[in-house]
C-alpha cells in the first residue's frame, strides 16, 4: 500500500492570549508538493528503511505498543518532505505511518488518533486538517483547560486550481524548531489585544469571505496582512518580522514583482508568493531562482498547487 501526503503552508496564528478559553488558532493551506511517500506492507516483524527511519520506527512502534500488536511491518519512506522547513513535516510523517498501519492491521485509527497519539497538532491543526481533507484551514485553537486535543476545525475551503504558490526555500539555518520552538514560546509576552483582535477581523471579513467569492486579490492581500503583523510580534524571538534577512528579501521580492499575496510559513526558511495560472507561476519561479542563486547564495524555488482532496491511500492486492 502507498500513502502520498500534502505539505501545508502555514499562514498565521490567531491569539495567542488565550483569556477567552482558548488559545493559538492557526490559519493555513495544503499544497501538492513537497510530499511524503510512503509505502507500507504485512509483516511479522518492522522493517524501515528511507529516509527518517528512526523517525519512522518511533511512530511504528508507539503505535502498535498502544494498540497492543505485537505484529510489524515492512516500510518504506520513498519520498520525504524537508524538516524545520515550513511545511510541517512531522507531522505528515506520523500520520501516514498512522495511516499505513491502520489500513494493514485493521486498527481503525482516525488521523485525530494518530496525533494525539504521536503528539502532533500540540499548536495548530493546520497539519492534520491538510493530511484530512486539504484546501484552504481555519483551526480554532486548543481550550487552555484541555490542551491535549486537536483544535476544532471552523472553516474549509476548497483553493481554485489555479491559484499557484511560488516557493523559496533559501539554503539557511533553521533557528525555531522543537525545544528551540518551546522555549521561543515560553519567553513570549502575550500579544496585544488589539492585534488578535485584528488579524481576526482579517481572517473572519477578508481571507474567509475572499476565498468563497474566488477573490484572489483580497484573499492576497490578507494573507500578506496577517503575516506581516504576526511577524512583528515574533520579532523578540525570531530576530525581526521575518525569520531571516534572506527570507525577507525573498518575500520583498516576490512581493514587488507582483504576486498577490506573500509570507513566510511557519519558522520559515520556507516562504511563498500567491500568484494565478501556471504561466505566471513559471515567470515568476524561474526569477526568483535566480534571485535566491546571486551574489553567492544558494536556495530553491518552485510551484505548489493547492490541494484539495488530504492524502491519499492506495492499496495494492497482491
Amino acid at each position: 500500500m502507498t500513502v502520498r501526503t500534502p505539505s501545508r503552508l502555514h499562514f498565521s496564528m490567531v491569539d495567542m492570549r488565550g483569556d477567552l478559553g482558548r488559545i493559538h488558532g492557526s490559519v493555513g493551506v495544503a499544497i501538492d508538493r513537497p510530499q511524503i511517500v510512503l509505502r507500507a506492507a504485512p509483516s511479522d516483524e518492522l522493517v524501515v528503511t528511507g529516509p527518517r527511519a528512526e523517525r519512522v520506527r518511533e511512530y511504528a512502534e508507539t503505535l502498535l505498543r498502544a494498540s497492543e500488536l505485537e505484529l510489524g511491518a515492512e516500510i518504506e519512506l520513498v519520498s520525504d518532505i524537508p524538516e524545520h522547513s515550513g511545511f510541517g513535516s512531522g507531522t505528515q510523517l506520523a500520520l501516514a505511518v498512522g495511516a499505513a498501519l491502520s489500513e494493514l492491521h485493521d486498527l481503525d485509527l482516525s488521523p485525530n488518533d494518530v496525533a494525539l497519539k504521536l503528539n502532533r497538532s500540540r499548536r495548530s491543526g493546520i497539519g492534520t486538517y491538510a493530511f484530512m481533507r486539504g484546501g484552504f484551514i481555519v483551526d480554532g485553537g486548543h481550550r487552555v483547560d484541555k490542551m491535549e486535543s486537536l483544535p476544532p476545525l471552523l472553516f474549509r475551503s476548497d483553493v481554485p486550481e489555479d491559484w499557484m504558490f511560488v516557493i523559496g526555500l533559501p539554503e539557511i539555518a533553521q533557528k525555531l524548531s522543537g525545544d528551540v520552538e518551546n522555549e521561543a514560546f515560553k519567553k513570549l509576552a502575550p500579544p496585544p489585544d488589539l492585534l488578535v483582535s485584528q488579524i481576526s477581523r482579517i481572517i473572519l471579513f477578508q481571507l474567509m469571505p475572499a476565498i468563497v467569492e474566488g477573490d484572489i486579490v483580497n484573499f492576497g492581500s490578507a494573507m500578506t496582512s496577517i503575516d506581516y503583523k504576526f511577524g512583528e510580534y515574533w520579532k523578540d524571538v525570531q530576530g525581526g518580522v521575518f525569520s531571516h534577512p534572506l527570507i525577507e528579501t525573498g518575500v520583498e521580492f516576490l512581493h514587488e514583482m507582483g504576486a498577490y499575496g506573500v509570507g513566510q510559513s511557519s519558522w520559515g526558511p520556507a516562504f511563498y508568493g500567491l500568484v494565478e495560472g501556471e504561466d505566471q507561476a513559471g515567470k515568476f519561479t524561474e526569477k526568483l531562482y535566480s534571485h535566491l542563486n546571486s551574489g553567492g547564495r544558494k536556495g530553491k524555488a518552485f510551484v505548489a498547487a493547492p490541494n484539495n482532496e488530504g492524502a491519499t491511500v492506495t492499496v495494492e492486492i497482491q
